[in-house]
Order: C-alpha cells, then structure tokens, then sequence
C-alpha cells in the first residue's frame, strides 16, 4: 500500500466514518487526487519553479516593480485548513527581468504543499533573490487562515508577513515606496 492508499483510507475513516465502505458515490479518486496536488514534494516544488526561469532576460530596467495581488491557496501544516495568500513580489532587476506571469506561477507553486505563511514567504523571497540577484526585493503576503477561521479564535484576522532584501532593506525611500505600491 503506498503513502497515498494510506493517507485516502485515514481519511474515509476518520472524515467520512466510512470504514473502507463506500458510501458516498461519485467520490471516485476525489481523496486521491486532493493529497496529490496539495502535498508536492520539495523535489517537484524546485522542478516546476526552476522551468520558470527559462524566462529570465536581459533588461536594462533598472525601476522597481511590483507584481500584485497574487491569489494563493495552500494549507496550514498543522491543521490541513485551507489558508488564501494574496502576494506582492516587487524588485528592482539588475540588468535581467524575470517574465511577468513567472511571478505568479512561482507564488502559485510554492504554495502547493502546506506551509507556514512565514516559511512561504522566506522561501519566495529567496528564490527570487537567488536566481534574479536583483538590487532588491520585496515579498509581502496578507494571509487569512482556515484554521483561524473556522476553530480556536474563530475570527478572520489578516495576517501580514513580509522579506526585504537588499536595497529593499536598507534603504527607507524604497522601503516606503514597496509598502505603498502594495497597499494602494
């Protein structure tokens, strides 16, 4: 029995009551398939967002940009509660740009296993800082989180995470300017 028999059995049995009964029709491989796209190894993860860098050219640009809002779905690691991310990923290139819809689908493919919004966005920023070596970079994700929402504190809180890097950091005019191109 491999990891994905297993996990679709424990949830028939602990979710539906089913005891390996189907009771439910039309379920098909609905279990299935749902481990398999939100549970990506690490492996796929590095794989599909790598693809994305086949679009990173040479620019002069030499502006900030700032790619947003980025609709994001994922799960908390904890409670495997649905979490929706929107994302804003603004840099300033230095001497190549990244394809604009590469943003989205980056953002989009690391949130395909369940994660800690803080863990995302650390994650994000440093792929793009790894591999766009930009003069700086911005990562601000607002989070409303499934496992808030629905049990414990049962509120809808908005939680605000973000990474600077390089001149994004050090540098407080564009700092502001980031935060206010993302709140605007």
């Amino acid at each position: 029995m491999d990891v994905f028999d297993e996990i679709e059995k424990t949830f028939k049995t602990l979710y539906y009551g089913w005891d390996g009964v189907e009771q439910f029709t039309g379920s098909g491989d609905r279990l299935r398939r749902l481990v398999a796209e939100m549970c990506w190894p690490m492996a796929r993860i590095d794989e599909e967002s790598n693809k994305c860098l086949k679009a990173v050219y040479p620019d002069p640009y030499d502006e900030m940009l700032v790619t947003k809002p980025i609709n994001v779905w994922t799960f908390c690691p904890h409670h495997l509660l649905p979490c929706n991310f929107k994302v804003h990923i603004g840099y300033i290139p230095s001497g190549k740009v990244l394809g604009l819809s590469k943003f989205a689908r980056v953002a989009v493919i690391y949130g395909k296993s369940p994660i800690m919004q803080e863990q995302y966005n650390r994650d994000l920023a440093n792929f793009f800082w790894e591999n766009l070596k930009p003069e700086g970079l911005g990562v601000f994700v607002t989070g409303k989180h499934g496992c808030m929402g629905c049990r414990g504190v049962n509120q809808e809180l908005e939680v605000i995470t973000s990474v600077l890097r390089g001149s994004f950091k050090t540098d407080g005019i564009v700092r502001e300017e980031f935060y206010h191109l993302c709140r605007g």
